[in-house]
This record gives C-alpha cells, structure tokens and sequence, in this order.
C-alpha cells in the first residue's frame, strides 16, 4: 500500500478489510448495540392487527434491502467491482437532512435525485426514514451530521478561494455522487473540478445522472482511478491538471479509516507536488481522551459498529496539536474547527439534530 498517496472512502473501508488494526484507536470491546426494527417509540402501524400485519410486513422487506444495500462479502472488492456503499449513504444523509430541517446546515437539492432507487424511497417517506435511518442503522445514524458539516464547511471555503483568491481547480478525492458541478452553476466558467473515484462508483454515478436527466457538467474531469495502483499526481496529469496553478482538495470521510503513515504520505504529496498556495479540505477524529464525557459512549459504540463491519477507524489527532502536524509538511495556513467548536458554530439553528463532538473539520493550505 506504499504506492497509495491519495485515497476515496471505499479505498479506505479496502484497507480497513485488508490490514489489522496495529496502532488504530482503542475502544472498549463490547459488541455494539443493536437497534430493534420498532424501537421504543409508540406503536407506528397505528394500532389494530391489519395495521400491525401490514407494518410488520413492510419492514421485513425493508430490513431485507437494507442488508443487501450494505453487504459484507471479504470476497469481492467493495470498490473495484461495486458501487460504493459508504458514497450512497452520504448522499441519502444529506438528502434526508434537506427534507427533515427547516433550515439546513448544507442544502443539497440535488442530492436526493443522486439516491439509489432504494435509498430515494426511504428518504422520502417518513416511516420507511424512521424504520431504517433512526432503527436499523441505530447509533451510526447518530454520526451523519458530520456529512453536511463537512460539505458545508468545505464549500463554504471553496467559494471564498474562487471568488476572493481566484482559485481554478478543486480535486474531490472519493467524489462518489457529489453534485457540488450540478448545483453551482455560477462557478463554472471559472473552477475546473476533478472528481477522482473508483470506475464502478463513478460509471454508477454518470448514469444515474443519466437517468435522472441531468447534463454532465462542462467543467468536471470524471477520473476513473484506483489509487492503491496509481499515484494521485499520475492521474491528475492524464487529465489535464495544470501543476503550475494552485488547488484545493477535498478529501472528507477518509483520514480517519487510513494508517497515519498513509494520512501523512498523501498530506506530503498534496503539499510538495502541487503548486504553492494548494491546499487540502478533511475532517479528523479526536482521541477518545479529547472526547467531551457526553459524547464518548456515541462514539465508542460507532467505533465498535463500523469495525465490526470491517472498517475499523485506524487513526486519530489530538485537536490542540494538529496545527503543528500539518506544518511538518509544509502547510502554513491552518483552519481548524475542533469537534467540541463545529457544534456550537453550524448546529444553533437546528432542533433535534446534535453534532458528535469527536470529529474535527480542518483547512490547510501553503
């Protein structure tokens, strides 16, 4: 894996399926929680045996597609021959937090046209939501709020860079059904953005578009790469990247499912290949010892749950020092967001939605 100097989120659940976790976070060892199918709230079939045998029926083949819309086979690469799952998951998150929140963090309206045919019924009715987002998914469900958090910081941050700095390409790696091009047509004529992933997830990603009648936007560079076989930088050149001119990277979902050799190998790279004032968008997780005492069972328990499933969270950051860890390479400029900050700074607005205050959003750029 010394080859891999930039990775997508499937690449690093690969990783996570292929290596053992030798210096990763250590959490407690007891099995994750499993959420029921009905919870504890009060009866959603509405009383009466037709409503309860009607309901119960319903989510027996809910629950039978959620298993198959998040298989686990060692066997087949989740990433090489299948469409990401990790990516499809991300993109219902931000579909769903449009429909739920009055006001949103991140407003994605274009996400939910993205969904898989599975994924764009549960997000769009309210008890299939409740059935498989709120239960079965149970405490991962509780970590989605990064998902929007990070999109808006991170384009919060690219138009400030186009519009003040006149930044002209954004690298997305692991770009996954992304529709940053779709939405923001105002950019167009002066950001190029390359969307780096997987051929499976990417080639899904295209007819999706296809299929939902949307163009392909002008200025995208679709990049089919496998970064476990070839360099970040190779790839980037066979499309037609210009070295010479600064750019920004979004590498969100990714660090903390990486060895920290690997974390600092593609930090290295994006610093001394690219030109000066490039720079890197990513969020991190904080040492359990940083964790604030409310929040410290929630991510003990997903930490359980995504590594029984074989993606196991391989590396961690003290948020007061990473300032001086992104200097070693080169990074002048730092923006950190620390996981107790990102609550209090996106979260004011929102009513029944809390952020986990064990992922930090962070900016660096030389």
């Amino acid at each position: 894996m010394s080859r891999c100097s930039g990775w997508s989120a499937g690449s690093a659940a690969s990783l996570g399926q292929r290596q053992r976790h030798q210096q990763g976070i250590r959490l407690a060892r007891r099995p994750a929680p499993v959420a029921t199918a009905c919870g504890n709230g009060p009866d959603p079939a509405g009383g009466g045996p037709v409503a309860r045998k009607r309901f119960l029926h319903v989510s027996s083949v809910v629950l039978r597609d959620t298993v198959n819309a998040f298989p686990v086979d060692s066997s087949v690469s989740i990433t090489t021959e299948r469409p990401s799952k990790t990516a499809e998951l991300v993109c219902a998150s931000r579909a769903l937090h449009r429909i739920r929140s009055a006001s949103p963090v991140f407003n994605d309206d274009m996400a939910l046209r993205m969904c898989s045919p599975f994924w764009r019924k549960v997000v769009s009715n309210k008890l299939l939501a409740w059935l498989v987002i709120d239960n079965v998914l149970g405490r991962i469900a509780k970590v989605t709020p990064v998902v929007f958090t990070r999109a808006r910081f991170g384009e919060d941050l690219l138009v400030d860079a186009v519009e003040n700095k006149g930044l002209q390409q954004y690298v997305i790696l692991g770009a996954g059904y992304e529709t940053l091009a779709m939405r923001r047509k105002d950019l167009a004529d002066r950001l190029t953005v390359y969307e780096l992933d997987q051929p499976a997830t990417q080639n899904e990603k295209r007819e999706r578009m296809k299929t939902a009648g949307i163009p392909e936007p002008p200025n995208v560079r679709y990049i089919d790469a496998d970064l476990n076989e070839e360099e970040l930088h190779v790839a980037l050149g066979k499309a037609g990247f210009d070295f010479s001119r600064p750019a920004l990277f979004s590498w969100f979902g990714v660090t903390y499912y990486l060895e920290m050799d690997t974390v600092r190998q593609t930090l290295k790279l994006i610093a001394s290949k690219m030109a000066p004032g490039s720079g890197v968008l990513f969020d991190y997780l904080c040492y359990p010892s940083y964790t604030p005492v409310g929040f410290k069972g929630l991510q003990e328990s997903v930490g359980n749950a995504v590594a029984n499933r074989g993606e196991p969270w391989l590396s961690a950051f003290n948020p007061n020092t990473i300032g001086t860890f992104l200097q070693e390479f080169g990074y002048r400029n730092v923006v950190n967001v620390k996981p107790d900050e990102a609550g209090p700074r996106y979260f004011s607005e929102q009513k029944g939605l809390t952020y986990p205050a064990f992922f930090g959003l962070c900016h660096a750029s030389t």
